[in-house]
């Protein structure tokens, strides 16, 4: 029996790269100051949205043709994600050693970073890690998600669950802003929902009037109490509906730049924040610029010669196990 009432295949769509690339220029143009926060935010709504959606195709389409593992796909994750993490942790701290921060400074940032954990107690002094806080919210959703989904998806109507699981992160996020994965489930959540729901029909419209709400959003959000409770919160439809025309293709999205940007977004985001803060040029504008370089040509290396082949000898690896497998039963 399928797990969706109205089942489909994701497979490769490239705008999701140029999503991807959006939301990490909007990550970099607020770490520098070109854009006002909180932008950066916002981008980090579009990265959740997405993740949410991606992860639950992946787990509903492996459930469907009867090929999932839990042990499998958290191996996936670790592959896809923690080396370049554990490669921009060492090189970065080598760089502190020699620059004289002292080691417990050094493993203080180091160890939450590593363990996926910099979401439930930021370190607010020198925090040249502090970007791995949305890792931590998005790890810790990945062990919690593939164990709720096939609950949720046994309901009488997953929908209203989903939603009702969304508003109670929203006033959760309202009440109490903090950066555990509780306070932004929401986001995460609604990507989850989009990919539950059915592929959407193609509407000419949708990119281009929610990317407009995502620029409103930018816009406005400065001008909230809270604005990093509020404008990632306003943000977010526009970026589920952004998701679901993205799906469909765009020209825009599908350019070349912007899906390099999208292939390099992960590397970047690690690289970007440690480069700032030991230049001492985060919202330093045209003076963050030369930071922003070096930090795209450590992330096109860590893409090109780390994960992009661990990846595919990973693949390799997992064909071979599971031919064995099925050769012997």
């Amino acid at each position: 029996m399928r797990t969706t009432q109205a089942p489909w295949i994701l497979g490769r769509r490239p705008a999701l790269d140029g999503l991807r690339g959006v939301a990490i220029l909007l990550v970099i143009a607020d770490h520098t100051g070109y854009l006002r926060e909180p932008a950066g935010g916002i981008g980090v709504v579009i990265f959740f949205v997405l993740s949410g959606f991606l992860i639950t195709r992946v787990i509903v389409e492996a459930r469907d043709d009867g090929t999932w593992s839990m042990p499998a796909f958290l191996a996936n994750r670790f592959v896809r994600l923690f080396p370049a993490l554990l490669l921009m942790v060492l090189v970065v701290s080598a760089v502190m050693v020699e620059r004289g921060f002292s080691p417990g400074l050094i493993v203080g940032r180091a160890v939450p970073a590593l363990t996926y954990v910099e979401n439930m107690e930021p370190r607010m002094a020198f925090p040249v890690f502090g970007q791995t806080w949305s890792l931590g919210v998005e790890e810790q959703f990945y062990l919690l998600w593939p164990l709720v989904l096939p609950w949720v998806l046994r309901r009488r109507r997953p929908a209203v669950v989903l939603l009702s699981a969304i508003a109670a992160s929203a006033i959760v996020m309202i009440v109490h802003h903090r950066d555990w994965l509780p306070m932004h489930a929401y986001a995460l959540l609604a990507g989850c929902m989009l990919a539950l729901v059915g592929q959407l029909p193609r509407r000419w419209w949708v990119l281009p009037a929610w990317a407009l709400g995502i620029i409103v959003s930018i816009r406005v959000s400065p001008s909230f109490h809270e604005i990093y409770v509020y404008g990632p919160l306003v943000a977010t439809p526009a970026a589920v509906l952004l998701v679901a025309g993205a799906v469909h293709g765009s020209r825009l999205l599908e350019l070349s730049a912007l899906r390099f940007a999208g292939r390099i977004s992960y590397a970047l985001y690690l690289w970007h924040v440690p480069l700032l803060r030991l230049t001492g040029t985060t919202y330093g504008r045209s003076a963050a610029i030369p930071s922003v370089a070096l930090a795209v040509g450590a992330a096109v290396l860590s893409t090109l010669l780390l994960e992009e082949p661990l990846r595919r000898s990973w693949r390799v690896h997992r064909a071979r196990a599971v031919a064995l497998q099925g050769a012997t039963t």
